[in-house]
């Protein structure tokens, strides 16, 4: 029966359990001079108990060490290895891991001994990949390298099949990633109860390369349910709430995790982190960014990969800069961002080097250097064409926007100096809060003849300054009508939107609306948008360091800028609900942040006052109804306090999110 037991590394279903005790019956009644099928047999439990107890898998590892030494040889010597590599899966012992499968699988091939190979091999590419030593990880998976022409039997298997997806991930081939994903299924759901968490994994960061995401949510809640213990899942499900405007969920999610020090040091630890790391940066919490940036620090050189390398999530340097532009320390996080291209570089990580990219070029337009802004367009011209080349929609949106917003900065600064002041004087301005209005350069309201040329300046002041096709701004004005068709009704709305802006026509024709190589473009900077000022304030309030009065001012400027939903008369309209996502994203992160400026200087009733602000906006945000509850609890308003229970019990209940037990209680 012994012989009968092979080694299997899994982190789900119910086989861990049995193997453990099948494994330690076995030990029990090996003979005591057996040292060499006690040393593999410790292997075996080594791996069964590190999915539910660590500890014990670190005594057995220590056991199987002490069996191969008296052993003395070398079979018993790398199931001594493979015990030790998968006793601690967590990023601190990758390089000890790499030195040692590449040990063990030299010990395969001067033995024959295949029966650890397998996992040996898995655990090598692994680290490799989280090393970043992708020269290394081409040739451990090329047919005729010295691993695969050695082992010619490992090529079909889905620990390569898993890798190759990880390649094709990384040079941004989805069509052949998602094959390799759906392949390493295929082969490997039959016997490996982690199938469906690593298909999961893998299909995630395609979709994200697709723009395609939130399609995943079933698919994570299964997941996470399958795997509670795994925090990883988790903070994927609150990064996906993030990215469908679901704020208060997200947050609520975060708030239900352990502190940054008592998350589980395992294989995910490193992913969990990274991508913590994003949430806190679009939620704005500072602490938890700065706990999370003393965790990253060691390992910034690293390559994020989840679970063990079957997925690429980016370079750990992006998270590090994230943490550094939510602590103000704008240029820590222009450092870490050049150090993140660099790794992306090397690596060959196309996808995610087009994201530093953009995202570095972004935050060196808002430098007043002039070689900075200068190389702020090089950086978005490199990443729009890697976006644009490898379909990465998403991607080709925030490069094409950072892209457009350098540009207008830059011709407007021409503009300014060859026009003299006269911008300063000549700025339309347009309301999108509480209704829709459009005051021209002369002052007077702007006149519509069209009803869809009004419309066309919507959907561009929904787009923030990013350029769009006219192709698919004529499908959205005028869906039902064949493009042949539209070219003089385009036309007549763009000079419509024109006239309402400019009606004498005092400025350049392209002022305000440019047209260059099919491609239209609102010049937001030339404008003042409500909007855009409410944004601009609001997050210049949120990221710049300042005390704790300062802060109290500037972000109630901010919110004093929001005076009613934007768009509300486009309610059925997509374009006009991310619009509105994106800006209760930041109405919601800047209320929350001065909430708890109030509540810190113990000004209870303007804290009210703010969260009361935020459930007019959204009823399930968990975070306001407790702030309620507390802040009226400190004002002496007990009645009052006692109906904001049971109006917290009732909303926020229904979501199926744990409440919080002291807020539930009534008075006595």
């Amino acid at each position: 029966m012994s012989a009968s037991m092979r080694f299997s590394l899994h982190f789900s279903g119910s086989e861990v359990f049995q193997q453990s005790r099948a494994a330690r019956t076995l030990l029990d009644e090996l003979d005591a001079d057996d040292h060499a099928e006690r040393a593999r047999l410790l292997a075996i439990l080594t791996a069964a108990s590190v999915f539910f107890d660590p500890q014990a898998a670190a005594s057995a590892a220590a056991d199987a060490a002490a069996a191969a030494e008296r052993a003395g040889d070398g079979v018993s010597r790398a199931w001594a290895l493979i015990a030790s590599s998968v006793s601690d899966l967590s990023c601190a012992t990758t390089e000890q891991r790499l030195e040692m499968t590449r040990e063990v699988i030299q010990i395969s091939m001067d033995t024959g001994e295949a029966a650890f190979l397998p996992m040996s091999f898995f655990l090598h590419l692994a680290a490799l990949a989280e090393l970043g030593r992708m020269s290394e990880l081409d040739l451990a998976l090329s047919p005729v390298g010295p691993i695969l022409g050695h082992f010619p039997e490992l090529k079909d298997g889905r620990h390569v099949t898993w890798f190759r997806c990880f390649q094709a991930m990384l040079r941004g081939d989805v069509r052949d990633a998602e094959q390799l994903a759906q392949q390493g299924l295929a082969v490997s759901q039959a016997d490996d109860p982690d199938a469906q968490a690593v298909y999961v994994g893998q299909l995630a960061i395609i979709r994200w390369m697709q723009g395609r995401v939130v399609e995943l949510e079933p698919l994570f809640l299964q997941v996470r349910q399958a795997a509670p213990h795994e925090p990883v899942w988790a903070v994927c499900l609150a990064w996906m709430w993030l990215k469908q405007g679901r704020t208060s969920a997200a947050r609520s999610l975060v708030a239900a995790l352990p502190p940054v020090a008592e998350l589980p040091i395992d294989r995910n630890w490193l992913s969990t982190l990274c991508i913590l790391t994003e949430v806190a940066h679009q939620l704005h919490q500072t602490e938890l960014a700065r706990d999370l940036y003393a965790a990253l620090v060691p390992y910034q050189d690293r390559l994020m990969t989840v679970g063990l390398g079957i997925a690429f999530w980016g370079t750990v340097a992006r998270p590090l800069a994230l943490a550094a532009r939510t602590m103000g320390d704008t240029g820590l996080a222009i450092s870490h961002y050049r150090h993140g291209i660099e790794v992306a570089s090397r690596c060959g990580a196309h996808p995610w080097l087009a994201e530093l990219q953009w995202e570095l070029a972004r935050l060196l337009g808002d430098q007043a250097d002039e070689a900075a802004h200068d190389e702020a367009v090089a950086l978005a011209v490199e990443s729009l064409a890697t976006a644009q080349a490898l379909h990465l929609h998403t991607t080709e949106e925030m490069a094409s926007r950072t892209l457009a917003a350098l540009r207008s900065a830059s011709a407007l600064r021409q503009r300014s100096s060859s026009v003299g002041t006269e911008l300063d004087v000549a700025r339309a301005r347009i309301q999108v809060f509480s209704g829709f209005v459009v005051t021209s350069v002369d002052g007077s309201e702007g006149r519509w003849q069209s009803r869809k040329a009004r419309q066309m300046l919507k959907i561009l002041i929904a787009r923030r300054g990013t350029a769009m096709s006219r192709g698919t701004l004529m499908d959205m004005l005028w869906p039902d009508v064949p493009p042949h068709q539209l070219t003089n009704r385009f036309s007549v709305a763009a000079a419509a939107v024109r006239r309402a802006l400019d009606p004498s026509s005092v400025l350049e024709r392209d002022a305000f609306l440019g047209y260059r190589d099919g491609l239209i473009q609102l010049r937001i900077d030339a404008l003042d948008i409500d909007a855009e000022q409410f944004l601009t304030t609001a997050e210049s309030a949120l990221a710049e360091p300042a005390t704790a009065t300062e802060r109290i001012e500037r972000l109630s400027a901010a919110l004093s800028l929001y005076t009613g939903e934007p768009l509300q008369e486009e309610q059925s309209e997509l374009w006009a609900a991310d619009f509105r996502r994106e800006i209760h994203e930041v109405f919601f992160s800047a209320a929350h942040t001065l909430a708890e400026l109030f509540a810190a200087e113990g000004d209870h009733l303007s804290r009210l006052e703010t969260y009361r602000r935020v459930l007019a906006l959204d009823e399930f945000d968990q975070r306001a109804h407790e702030g309620v509850i507390s802040s009226l609890t400190e004002l002496g308003a007990h009645g009052r306090a006692d109906a904001a229970r049971e109006e917290y019990v009732r909303t926020v209940g229904s979501l199926g999110v744990p409440l919080g037990e002291a807020l539930v209680r009534r008075r006595d």
